[in-house]
C-alpha cells in the first residue's frame, strides 16, 4: 500500500505521527482536488485507526480488524454516502449514521464513520451532524472528504481538522502514470494528466477507459463549430451518450478556452481556434462554464438532456466569427 501512491507518503507519516502523539483531530476533513487521492488517504487512515497492531506506521493486515476490513465487513465502520438516486445526503440518513456510531464497539474498542462525499451533506443533515463533530462520545473518529469545500456550511469545516491534499510535482505523476499505462503512448500519459490540472487519479481514470477519447472529440468538436464545420446533430448526439461525462468536459474546454483567451492557449488547445480577447469572448465563455456545471448537476435527472445540449451549444456558437 505505501508504495501505490508515492506523493501520498508523506501525507499518511504525517497522519500516523499526529495519531501516535495525539494531535489528530476527531473528525479530519480531507480537501483537494478531485483525483489527488483524498478518498485513498482517507481510508488508509481509516485502516490504520481500526488496526489492533500496527507495524511501523501502517496497519498491520493481518490482525482480525484489518482482515474484516479487507472484506468490507467491519461491524465498527459506517459510511454515509448518496443513495444511488439522490444528488443529496439527507438528515435521515445521518440520524441513522449517528445512532450506529453510538453503539457499542464489537471489535477493539473504536468506531470510525466516513462521509463521502461530505459536500453533499442538505444543510438539516449537515445541522444534524454537528453535535457529533463537535462532541464525539468515547473513541469515534469521523472522517470526511470533500472536492469542494466552499459547499461545506462553515459550522461543519470549523468542527474538522483540515487535511489538504496536494497536487503531486509533475515527474512524481508522470513516473506513477507511464508506469501504470505502458501500452499507452507517452504523449497520452502527458494530455491526461494536463486536463487533470495535474491530478494523477483523474488522469489515470481517462486512460483506463474511453475518457481521453471522449474528451479529445469534444475538443474537436468544439473546434469544428468554431471554424463552421460542425454537424452539431451528430455532436449532440454523440454527447447525449455519455452525458454526465461530457458536461465535465464541456465545463473543463469551456476553462481551457478563457485561458487561452486571457492568457495563452495550453498545450491540449494548440492546434484550436481560439477567439479574440476583448470582443466578449470572456462572458461567453464564462458563461458556457456555468450552464456545463449546472448540466452536470443534472445529468442524472429526468431533464431532457438534448435541450440543455443544444441551449449550451448555441451560447458556445457565439465564439465563432460572426455567430
Amino acid at each position: 500500500m505505501s508504495n501505490s501512491y508515492p506523493w501520498l507518503d508523506i501525507e499518511r507519516q504525517s497522519l500516523n505521527q499526529a495519531l501516535d502523539e495525539q494531535r489528530l483531530g476527531h473528525a479530519p476533513l480531507f480537501l483537494g482536488s478531485p483525483g489527488v487521492g483524498k478518498r485513498v488517504l482517507a481510508e488508509w487512515l481509516v485502516r490504520r485507526i481500526m488496526c489492533l497492531e500496527p507495524f511501523e506506521g501502517e496497519p498491520c493486515g493481518e490482525c482480525h480488524a484489518c482482515s474484516l476490513m479487507a472484506g468490507g465487513a467491519h461491524p465498527d465502520l459506517f459510511r454515509l454516502e448518496l443513495l444511488e438516486d439522490k444528488n443529496e445526503i439527507l438528515v435521515d440518513q445521518v440520524r441513522d449514521f449517528i445512532a450506529s456510531l453510538s453503539l457499542t464497539p464489537s471489535v477493539g474498542n473504536r468506531r470510525v464513520g466516513m462521509i463521502v462525499p461530505a459536500d453533499r451533506l442538505n444543510r438539516n443533515a449537515a445541522n444534524a451532524l454537528l453535535k457529533t463533530l463537535e462532541e464525539p462520545s468515547g473513541e469515534v473518529w469521523l472522517a470526511l472528504v470533500t472536492d469542494n469545500e466552499d459547499r461545506l456550511p462553515v459550522t461543519v469545516t470549523s468542527r474538522c481538522q483540515r487535511r489538504y491534499v496536494a497536487v503531486p510535482d509533475p515527474a512524481t505523476a508522470m513516473a506513477w502514470l507511464s508506469e501504470r499505462h505502458a501500452d499507452r503512448d507517452r504523449r497520452d500519459c502527458e494530455l491526461a494528466l494536463e486536463l487533470a490540472d495535474g491530478a494523477p487519479l483523474l488522469a489515470d481514470a481517462w486512460l483506463s477507459g474511453a475518457g481521453l477519447e471522449i474528451g479529445l472529440a469534444i475538443r474537436d468538436g468544439l473546434g469544428a463549430v468554431l471554424n463552421g464545420r460542425a454537424d452539431e446533430t451528430a455532436l449532440i448526439a454523440q454527447w447525449q451518450e455519455t452525458p454526465a461525462e461530457s458536461w465535465r468536459w464541456l465545463a473543463r474546454f469551456s476553462q481551457l478556452w478563457l485561458h487561452g483567451v486571457l492568457a495563452s492557449p495550453p498545450a491540449v488547445l494548440a492546434e484550436a481556434p481560439i477567439p479574440a480577447a476583448g470582443q466578449g469572448a470572456e462572458r461567453v465563455l464564462e458563461e458556457c462554464w456555468k450552464q456545463a456545471l449546472e448540466g452536470g448537476r443534472l445529468a442524472g435527472r429526468p431533464v431532457r438532456q438534448d435541450w440543455l445540449l443544444q441551449s449550451w451549444l448555441s451560447e458556445w456558437r457565439k465564439l465563432a466569427a460572426g455567430g
